[in-house]
């Protein structure tokens, strides 16, 4: 956080929002989370996904709330901590729950941690066992009324599975008041690869209808470069 990684594409990042993500390393402990705000008061933590609560790492996500209520419980309490502005979830899979009943998790979910609770869509996978993977779906989620992070490189693996860009449907997911994130990394379309972008994707020109009050945050990976074929 001291020194902020510049990308190709958007040159030097900010720290004024920083996610702490399930890669990260380290249980957020009170302690951790205490000496975190302490050495950078300026920036505005948030957490994302199942990020380590428990010394056991734990698949949570919006499908199987339920199932996980104690990590939710925990993860609340740590984001309160943290006094973060929002949090950011996965969806979760189709075996665990239906596109309604995990929109209404994310509504409890939202009284739990007494934030923002922004559902994350995915994209295709074999056997189709992921929520919110197809462009009816994203239009189902945009139009529920809930909150929601937009993830550009899920959405180009949706393109590419659906041989089609649904550019309108995603200028109106960015400019809405209701997208409170959105994430930028690059791949090839067939895998979540978490790489930076070095040159512009189609989705670029369309940051430009970014909702002001949403953050943008790159999700691509400065240590690890994914070889190319």
């Amino acid at each position: 956080l001291a020194q902020p990684p510049i990308e190709p594409l958007f040159g030097q990042l900010s720290t004024e929002h920083v996610q702490l993500v399930p890669q990260s390393f380290g249980v957020l402990t009170n302690a951790l989370v205490d000496s975190i705000r302490a050495a950078f008061p300026a920036v505005r933590f948030r957490l994302h996904a199942n990020v380590r609560v428990l010394p056991k790492h734990r698949l949570a996500d919006l499908a199987n709330y339920g199932a996980h209520a104690d990590w939710f419980q925990l993860a609340s309490r740590v984001s309160q901590r943290l006094r973060a502005p929002a949090y950011s979830a996965h969806a979760g899979h189709r075996a665990d729950a239906s596109l309604t009943a995990m929109l209404d998790n994310a509504r409890r979910c939202a009284d739990l941690f007494q934030c923002p609770v922004a559902v994350e869509g995915q994209y295709p996978t074999s056997g189709d066992s992921l929520l919110v993977s197809t462009w009816h779906e994203y239009r189902a989620l945009f139009e529920s009324g809930v909150p929601y992070a937009l993830d550009l490189s899920h959405l180009n693996i949706v393109a590419r599975h659906a041989r089609s860009r649904e550019h309108g449907l995603v200028r109106d997911m960015l400019a809405c008041e209701r997208c409170i994130e959105v994430h930028v990394s690059d791949n090839d379309g067939l895998g979540d690869w978490h790489q930076v972008c070095e040159e512009p994707p189609w989705w670029m020109e369309h940051l430009q209808c970014v909702h002001p009050g949403a953050v943008i945050f790159s999700e691509g990976n400065h240590h690890r470069t994914r070889i190319k074929p």
